[in-house]
């Protein structure tokens, strides 16, 4: 490589496999043959399986989504985190508030416009941007999205990332790879709501509606199949209680996040039910709501002081103390909306193109 000295290239990628997304994205004007390696499948590749291997588990969850009439990013783990604006795929202002976010997986962000009419694959750490091609089943739009299990998901078994659609009447698959839609089966059972859609363990969860009870099921996408998950033993299938909890992962694992307090349950084995433990947030803050997991012992909280206004705080399970977090740049009225990995996959399948612009 030109610039590259006598390193051999297999040095010069271990080594910028450890940088941040911004920096590598600099870097691509080194020169002709650094833009060809960072820009390649290969490469981001080794660089998100080198993030998610890191030791600091803040590296998994260091990056949120909130929504205020525009999208902002909000970086953890900087001392002084700061939330910045990103551009919409829409520039209209009136379908600003039309959009949803759906779910993430390895750094690619499921984005909904128009009631899902129009659906988004974003990178919002390169800003890339790929509007997906019309859903070709007819189905109406309220019914499939507004209410049931869909979101985006990564098949290792074929090396790609594909978009899922449960509804009441069919499963249907989008794959990155051919750029295409395809209708897979038809659901044997009627959904009909959902809370959360995660990406975990192969699968994509959420919490839908099954013979007059709710249920965790999941979409596996290497089989196509659609299965239940074990409930937690405290669950007896009948009446609503499950209904007032929400998906999430919190350290990798599938849990149930209570609506109405800050504590959840987590999915310590996959697909074991005797592994569901209960963990309750002691802080006093009976208002709060979690967000999301900042490290193995700490947790993103956020309180609801009064007039809409939305306070955040830090609480350290092992040591039992809260602490403020100020987020510079944050609007007043906000939404929580996902967590992201920071990576350099691409939503345009073998190669990367223009991105849909930066910071405004």
């Amino acid at each position: 490589m030109s610039h590259g000295g006598t390193l051999p290239q297999d040095m010069i990628t271990e080594i910028l496999s450890r940088l941040p997304v911004k920096s590598l994205c600099r870097f691509k004007c080194v020169s002709p043959s650094w833009k060809i390696l960072i820009s390649s499948p290969y490469f981001a590749k080794t660089h998100l399986n080198r993030t998610k291997t890191l030791k600091n588990p803040r590296n998994l969850n260091k990056k949120i989504l909130l929504m205020a009439y525009n999208l902002y990013s909000v970086d953890l783990a900087h001392t002084n985190p700061t939330a910045t604006k990103l551009i919409l795929p829409t520039a209209e202002q009136r379908l600003q508030h039309q959009v949803r976010v759906v779910n993430s997986c390895d750094g690619l962000v499921l984005l909904s416009i128009r009631r899902g009419s129009e659906l988004f694959l974003l990178n919002p750490s390169t800003r890339e941007c790929k509007k997906l091609p019309i859903f070709p089943f007819v189905v109406d739009s309220a019914e499939y999205l507004d209410a049931n299990l869909y979101g985006v998901g990564y098949d290792s078994s074929t090396d790609d990332y594909k978009v899922v659609i449960v509804s009441r009447k069919i499963v249907a698959v989008y794959s990155l790879r051919t750029d295409s839609w395809r209708r897979i089966q038809d659901v044997d059972f009627s959904l009909k709501e959902s809370s959360g859609r995660v990406f975990v363990n192969g699968c994509l969860h959420g919490i839908c509606w099954r013979d007059s009870c709710h249920r965790i099921v999941a979409f596996d996408l290497s089989d196509e199949v659609v299965r239940e998950v074990p409930q937690p033993p405290w669950y007896c299938g009948i009446g609503s209680e499950i209904a007032s909890y929400w998906v999430a992962v919190l350290g990798g694992c599938l849990c149930l996040v209570d609506k109405r307090a800050p504590e959840f349950w987590k999915m310590k084995e996959y697909g074991v039910r005797e592994s569901w433990t209960e963990f309750k947030i002691r802080s006093g803050l009976f208002k709060a709501h979690l967000l999301c997991l900042l490290a193995d012992d700490e947790f993103l909280l956020r309180t609801t002081p009064g007039r809409g206004l939305k306070q955040w705080v830090v609480y350290n399970q092992q040591k039992n103390t809260v602490r403020n977090m100020v987020v510079c740049g944050i609007p007043d009225q906000f939404s929580f909306q996902d967590t992201y990995v920071e990576s350099l996959i691409s939503p345009h399948h073998g190669g990367q193109e223009e991105g849909m612009g930066g910071n405004e």
